[in-house]
């Protein structure tokens, strides 16, 4: 645990201007992104040493603090680098490879409650923008990059780039007046 603690807290260095230790304990302190990370890893350390309780209640921790519901028993490699963790919801049976970089809102799990096991497996360094689903068994090959709002079903290759094509849609007109109320 303690080499993918290092690790994740090396990720947060290429953002933050002070030196070490004081960009980590500023991240302890302000990053829910990084108390996300922190606290998935104690819980998973707990879950796959079968102490029971403790992975479950440091999930829900993180939740509560953080708005993101990582659950213990998926498998993250080092180097995780979650910026806003508000609403992320990684899956059980999640696999993750090393430095992989997840923003606010992505979602990466099941396609039903029937078919749980069913969970996606993200190579390394992949970057999963703001927003994104990956659903279901399907692989994301290493260095590949998950745009915003895209939704994700099928397997990506190493290196691709997947992005939502929803093109925007203008409407002429008076846009309706604020209430002042």
């Amino acid at each position: 645990m303690l080499a993918e603690l290092r690790a994740d807290a090396r990720r947060l260095r290429e953002f933050k201007r002070r030196g070490f230790p004081w960009y980590v304990l500023e991240s302890l302190l302000f990053e829910n992104g990084y108390q996300a990370v922190v606290l998935y890893r104690f819980g998973h350390w707990f879950k796959r040493r079968g102490i029971p309780l403790f992975g479950p209640a440091c999930a829900r921790l993180a939740l509560l603090l953080t708005g993101a519901d990582i659950a213990p028993g998926a498998e993250i490699g080092p180097g995780l680098l979650i910026a806003h963790g508000s609403g992320l919801v990684i899956g059980d049976r999640v696999r993750i490879g090393a430095g992989a970089t997840l923003l606010h809102q992505v979602t990466l799990g099941a396609p039903s409650v029937e078919r749980k096991e069913e969970m996606p497996v993200l190579g390394d360094g992949v970057f999963v923008a703001a927003g994104a689903y990956v659903i279901g068994g399907v692989r994301v090959g290493d260095g590949a990059f998950v745009g915003a709002k895209a939704m994700v079903t099928r397997d990506v290759p190493a290196g691709a780039r997947v992005v939502a094509e929803i093109p925007v849609r203008v409407i002429p007109g008076e846009a309706p007046a604020a209430d002042a109320g």
